[in-house]
């Protein structure tokens, strides 16, 4: 059986589908599936709960096989360029049975094992119940923004803060002391899905084109091009989104997120982070306190503020760079209890922290 396809197509397919290749000890899904059929030469990748299939253009015969050194063979053709041809050749019987590959571009082959593709997991159909177009590039934009408070997955963490949420039209992320979210009232989800966040990063691949998405009850689809990928839907209740958000605020100033996170920068070279329970804010002055140390600093603000509150360190640092590129930031709050919210001037995104409750006012 034999296939020829461009060398430089096939190296940088597989150089895409290697960034989803994980450590298993399933052979099978350290692989790449390569599939030539119609004059077409598709190549998936999976962990089993995302896939994504490169397809670029082939001729020859159909056959199929799970390439096992991905990597390596990526690497090898890198270096060459035009047509390469694809020789699979069986060999042995019965439990010695085996898969041969020999790439042959110009003077140069390599031969490598290949296996069977029966032993590769076979990927899920989607079943869709919406369609919908969006721009790959302008979605990828909007979840970077607002993915940071999502959590990594583990035993007794809550679906809803280790996933990216997408109700009508909004996109945001929570754990439970922080919440980020985007709105885009052009744009609504027909219905309302979580994704684990990781896989979304492969949105990039799509660069700038729009983009096909087709919602099922358990898979996501997402096509544009020669790219197909597959991701598995959380099947959790999403969070109410406005029942989280004060509806009105009693005090509201204006702070420079770059002054305020070079200020931070200074009390961390003082004091450790791993020193500091909480971060005191006042009126403009910052206060750090912890083994004996007392650090202070003043942070430029637009407004009057007598509310002192409590700040956790690294959760005011990511909210602040989400808005790094502004000059100015509003802070919005009620109370030295009540949520904090981050706007800017232009912008659809926000986000909220909680205050860290302090145990007796700082002393003058």
């Amino acid at each position: 059986m034999r296939a020829i396809t461009d060398a430089r197509e096939f190296s940088e397919a597989l150089n895409r589908l290697s960034q989803l290749l994980p450590q298993s000890s399933i052979p099978a899904l350290e692989g790449v599936y390569v599939r030539f059929s119609g004059g077409r030469c598709n190549l998936t990748a999976t962990d089993l709960s995302t896939w994504l299939t490169v397809e670029i253009p082939a001729q020859g015969d159909d056959f199929a096989f799970v390439l096992t050194q991905a990597k390596r063979i990526a690497k090898a053709c890198r270096r060459s360029s035009g047509e390469m041809s694809l020789e699979l050749a069986e060999t042995g019987e019965g439990r010695r049975r085996q898969l041969r590959l020999r790439l042959c571009c110009g003077a140069r082959t390599g031969e490598f094992d290949a296996l069977f593709p029966k032993d590769y997991p076979e990927r899920p159909e989607v079943e869709a119940d919406h369609t919908f177009t969006v721009n790959a590039a302008y979605l990828s934009a909007r979840i970077g923004r607002v993915s940071y408070p999502v959590r990594y997955p583990m035993e007794n963490v809550s679906t809803q803060r280790t996933s990216v949420q997408f109700c009508g039209s909004h996109i945001f992320s929570l754990d439970g002391c922080r919440l980020a979210w985007d709105t885009d009232e052009a744009v609504n989800f027909p219905e309302d899905f979580l994704v684990s966040a990781a896989p979304l990063a492969y949105l990039k691949a799509f660069g700038e084109q729009d983009v096909a998405v087709r919602l099922g009850k358990r898979l996501l689809e997402i096509t544009g091009g020669a790219l197909c990928l597959r991701l598995r839907r959380e099947l959790a209740v999403p969070f109410q989104l406005h029942d989280a958000i004060p509806a009105c605020f009693e005090t509201e100033i204006c702070i420079s997120p770059k002054n305020f996170l070079e200020e931070l920068d200074y009390l961390e070279k003082i004091v450790p982070a791993s020193k500091v329970r909480a971060l005191r804010f006042c009126g403009g002055k910052l206060l750090v306190e912890a083994n004996g140390c007392r650090c202070s600093t003043e942070i430029q603000v637009e407004g009057v503020s007598h509310i002192e509150i409590g700040l956790h360190r690294s959760h005011l640092i990511e909210a602040l760079r989400q808005f790094k590129t502004e000059p100015r930031v509003r802070m919005k709050l009620n109370s030295s209890i009540s949520p904090i919210i981050l706007e800017a001037d232009g912008r659809n995104d926000r986000a909220m922290i909680l205050p860290v409750r302090l145990k007796a006012p700082a002393a003058a």
